[in-house]
């Protein structure tokens, strides 16, 4: 019914579509791998703000921006007011004495009362249920490079770790520490209902 030239040209359509389709879907299945996607994600934030200085050289502690991570499940993200308490006097400025980016957008939301809304870097998924105050708890003996990796020595943080169940269970499978409740076999509880709730 069609000529021969017209079903070469649907075969090879068919053929392009097929290793198309392939080829996308292994692309896709690259990407999108949890592991590919995610150790190694250092998003451009909206102030560029260097841990390497301010954890770094200034030595100033985790718990006073992230001021709830020993409190409560969240560790919090600062505040414009929580920056402003250092840089309503430091402003540090560029070769040609002007204000540096970062400061003149800390300036601008702090006069225009707007929060800053940082792109989050170390983001579990939603099924997934994470205290950073049991963590942060004297008796776990983690540390926030345990975790985040050696955050005082980036200019950018970047995430270190998979942040993935395996990865949290190795930790959570270790041998109980001294002291721990009779009974308890691991570091922490390994049921399923710790962390999906």
């Amino acid at each position: 019914m069609f000529s021969k030239k017209f079903d070469r040209r649907v075969r090879l359509a068919g053929a392009v579509f097929v290793f198309s389709m392939l080829v996308g879907g292994a692309f896709g299945t690259y990407v999108l791998w949890p592991a590919n996607m995610e150790r190694g994600y250092q998003p451009a934030q909206p102030i560029e703000f260097s841990h390497a200085i301010m954890a770094g050289k200034h030595e100033i502690a985790c718990v006073y921006c992230h001021s709830t991570v020993e409190t409560g499940p969240h560790a919090g993200m600062p505040s414009v007011a929580t920056c402003m308490k250092c840089h309503d006097k430091i402003q540090t400025k560029d070769s040609h004495g002007d204000l540096k980016p970062g400061i003149k957008t800390l300036l601008r939301h702090w006069s225009e009362k707007k929060p800053i809304q940082w792109e989050k870097v170390h983001d579990l998924a939603d099924f997934v249920y994470f205290d950073h105050s049991r963590h942060m708890a004297v008796r776990s003996g983690l540390e926030c490079k345990d975790c985040h990796g050696d955050v005082e020595k980036m200019d950018r943080v970047r995430r270190v770790h998979s942040l993935k169940m395996g990865w949290c269970l190795e930790c959570h499978m270790q041998p109980a520490p001294a002291g721990s409740p009779a009974g308890q076999a691991t570091r922490a509880p390994i049921t399923c209902t710790t962390c999906h709730r």
